[in-house]
């Protein structure tokens, strides 16, 4: 057992538990390939248009040039980072691609994590960073940036030289690492990808080790790609809302979001099954208020068809559970948006081997880890690496403004001679979307979760418990979804909270993006990275297990 060093310079706490480590005979072994996030990928700029000349090799996102360009030429740098809404790949005369190297300086959500690695033999030799541009879609990493196809190439390169297999380590801000990291075991096995056969993953991976990932999505992608809104925007207050809408107002965001095919990977994977619906949810606790089954509770306020200016005094209620939420998306936002969901996403849940065996070339499958099955890996390891104990958000209590007669049943498709009157109607008042909002007035004495129209759960601050271990626990111990009987071990880290000057919130911190300084986790990934795993079993602290027995697929 390693224990904790008394440590006093600032300089020697960023190498720890890695030195302590090194001095017990811990070293460098299997060869590492990172994949980031969205915080700690940087996207650099390679456009030459006009407004973009002088932000050429220079990273509009996550640095001082991100706010810089934001605060005095937002125009340019809303241009700058959205994707063409048809082809979701670079509009014309725009240009963006992920910065590679081992730089942290910067992002130093890696930071401490690489300089770990160091302190036990690792260089740019033998630890590689897979970055890659997060606003495209998984299909489209391979159509514009070969992206798969290179890591392909890394990770047969590494073998050659070190003559060993690698540890994939990924992290999750938000966006779907480790979706990522699965969709490309499936694309390197297929004919119609890598064509790496059944036994490329089994041959050139060690372990695959998922820090935080989203596996099942999260409630926050529908309230971004709905309203461009989430729990940060609506908890500045009633002058901080103002403030924020008059200088990059949630159409805005919510029409930049849409374009950045990747985000959407993050919606709510397994529908009701998995989630929940209007009379109870599997993370639902005895002391929560209604049902977090209820993803968006949508309070419309009708209008009059005479005169949409006046309200009527009908106000009606409806709850929407994640598949009709995420249906109440498709239905009411741009066709393009929704054509680019249908060609690049699967949402819901295969229970039989022969449904599975039928889709299993369909690429869209490929990024549901409930619609498709892990590679034929027996002699690979996959760790789940989460924190728990933080308020995340699970659920939301929205306004709208509706026509007196249109039609409330969202699950409707049925196109009719009212469909271009109630389009003209929208388009009056401005656009549907302006009308459609988190009703921040809502909070509850009874449940305290429920603040500013969220209602918070458990989880890392930004996944849901749920969506962190159902798969790890429950999900991948089934045959359907894990043939080859591939071992998974889910070490969970319970949050506490650091120094207040701490920015990154100290060494015991479970947040989403933080966790990457958390000590324990740091000396569990050195260990995986070193061979030395033989004290690596599951240790499970939350309620996941009793969150998973109550989903029954």
């Amino acid at each position: 057992m390693f224990l904790k060093p008394n440590i006093t310079l600032l300089e020697d706490k960023e190498f720890y538990p890695a030195l302590d480590m090194l001095e017990r005979g811990v070293k460098s072994h299997f060869p590492v390939v990172l994949v980031p996030g969205i915080v700690s990928t940087g996207l650099e700029s390679w456009s030459t248009s006009n407004c973009s000349r002088p932000y050429f090799r220079k990273r509009m996102w996550g640095t001082t040039t991100m706010f810089r360009a934001v605060l005095l030429d937002k125009e340019c740098w809303i241009e700058t980072m959205r994707l063409d809404p048809d082809t979701g790949l670079d509009p014309p005369n725009f240009k963006l691609r992920s910065a590679q190297g081992l730089i942290f300086k910067l992002y130093w959500v890696w930071g401490k994590l690489i300089q770990n690695f160091a302190a036990i033999g690792y260089d740019n030799n033998n630890m590689h960073l897979a970055a890659y541009d997060w606003r495209l879609s998984f299909y489209n990493l391979e159509v514009r940036d070969q992206y798969f196809s290179k890591l392909k190439a890394t990770l047969e390169l590494a073998k050659k030289v070190d003559g060993k297999k690698s540890v994939i380590v990924s992290h999750s801000m938000g966006l779907s690492l480790g979706l990522v990291t699965l969709y490309f075991f499936k694309w390197v096995e297929s004919p119609t990808g890598g064509n790496g056969g059944p036994n490329w993953v089994n041959d050139y991976v060690e372990a695959f080790v998922n820090i935080g990932g989203p596996l099942l999505g999260l409630p926050k992608a529908l309230s971004a790609l709905l309203s461009g809104e989430m729990r940060d925007t609506v908890e500045l207050g009633a002058f901080g809302i103002y403030v924020l809408e008059r200088f990059f107002s949630k159409l805005e965001r919510a029409d930049l979001f849409r374009t950045w095919g990747g985000l959407s990977s993050m919606l709510p994977k397994g529908g009701e099954e998995i989630w929940g619906n209007e009379f109870q949810a599997p993370d639902d606790s005895d002391d929560t208020q209604g049902t977090y089954g209820s993803m968006l509770t949508m309070r419309s306020l009708i209008k009059k068809k005479e005169n949409p200016s006046e309200s009527s005094d009908i106000v009606k209620v409806r709850n929407h559970t994640c598949k009709s939420g995420v249906h109440f998306l498709q239905k009411h936002t741009p066709n393009r948006f929704s054509e680019m969901l249908t060609r690049n996403y699967s949402f819901g849940v295969v229970t039989d081997e022969e449904q599975m065996q039928e889709i299993k070339e369909d690429r869209t499958k490929w990024t549901n880890v409930l619609e498709s099955q892990l590679p034929n890996a027996p002699d690979m390891k996959i760790y789940c690496l989460y924190g728990y104990g933080k308020e995340t958000e699970r659920k939301y209590y929205y306004a709208r403004e509706q026509l007196e007669d249109e039609d409330d049943d969202d699950d409707d498709d049925v196109e009719d001679e009212n469909q271009e009157k109630r389009k003209r109607f929208r388009d009056k008042l401005g656009g549907f979307l302006r009308n459609v909002f988190i009703d921040s007035s809502v909070s509850s004495d009874k449940d305290p979760k429920i603040k500013s129209g969220v209602h918070n759960g458990e989880g890392d601050g930004t996944v849901p418990l749920l969506s962190l271990g159902y798969m790890c626990v429950k999900g991948w111990k089934n045959p359907l979804y894990n043939p080859a009987g591939i071992k998974v071990i889910t070490r969970e880290f319970q949050h506490q909270v650091g120094p207040p000057l701490d920015l990154r919130g100290g060494e015991n911190t479970a947040d989403h993006v933080d966790i990457l300084g958390n000590y324990e986790l740091t000396k569990d990934i050195l260990k995986i990275a070193s061979g030395s795993v033989n004290d690596l079993e599951d240790r499970i602290t939350s309620a996941i297990r009793e969150f998973a027995a109550k989903v029954k697929l």
